[in-house]
């Protein structure tokens, strides 16, 4: 799901500044099953026994691994739920026609918004994680301009985290910063925004707890 970081902290020289941060959603995982993957006539379905019950929520996002099919498709990815049976979900995203080889995993995860308003450079995600047992990785979305990465399959991570830590990561704005118009959350708008989002790591069920803030220099 979409979390709006909605206050800058802005650091002043010589000046002490509180960090406000948002606190992740609990995450669900499905772990160990077979995934049925078909693309037909524009509809993308992912299927295994109650893979609908566990992520029965329109716009749940979510990331898969283990999906390998060797020798036809590999559809790990980011997706986003459309719609649900029991036993099967439509995702916006296209898929290959495939069934994994081995059990994979399912994890939803949690996109934070944040709002940066300073230069390239001086911005900062923090992270703060708590609780129990696992570990987490981060990623930012690719924006729309020159600068943006072209992410295929897996995102890539630009940090990673344990339990009782505290992070935080400095990125270049323009390979980030989302140039469309979409409504993400209440009236937050997805242009001009930074979305970074974070995973449970591989193999791992993200019972961490996860809250996040944006640091900029003033």
């Amino acid at each position: 799901m979409y979390i709006d970081v909605p206050t800058n902290t802005d650091l002043v020289l010589d000046d002490e500044k509180e960090i406000t941060v948002v606190a992740a959603a609990a995450l669900k995982t499905f772990t160990d099953a077979v995934l049925v993957f078909t693309a037909v006539a524009g509809v993308y379905t992912i299927a295994s026994a109650g893979i609908g019950t566990m992520f029965d929520d329109v716009g749940d996002q979510i990331i898969v691994r283990g999906s390998i099919d060797a020798g036809v498709a590999d559809n790990d990815g980011v997706y986003t739920v459309k719609s649900t049976s029991a036993d099967a979900i439509v995702v916006n995203e296209p898929v290959v026609n495939a069934t994994s080889d081995a059990a994979a995993q399912v994890d939803e995860f949690d996109t934070f918004i944040l709002h940066p308003t300073k230069r390239t450079g001086q911005i900062c995600a923090y992270i703060k994680a708590a609780g129990t047992p696992a570990s987490f990785e981060v990623s930012f979305v690719p924006g729309g301009y020159w600068a943006s990465k072209i992410e295929k399959g897996l995102p890539v991570m630009q940090g990673a985290g344990i339990l009782n830590k505290q992070y935080l990561i400095q990125v270049e704005t323009a390979p980030y910063l989302q140039t469309e118009e979409e409504t993400l959350t209440g009236t937050v708008d997805k242009k001009g925004t930074l979305l970074m989002r974070v995973f449970p790591k591989a193999s791992e069920a993200l019972t961490v707890l996860i809250s996040v803030g944006l640091v900029q220099l003033a």
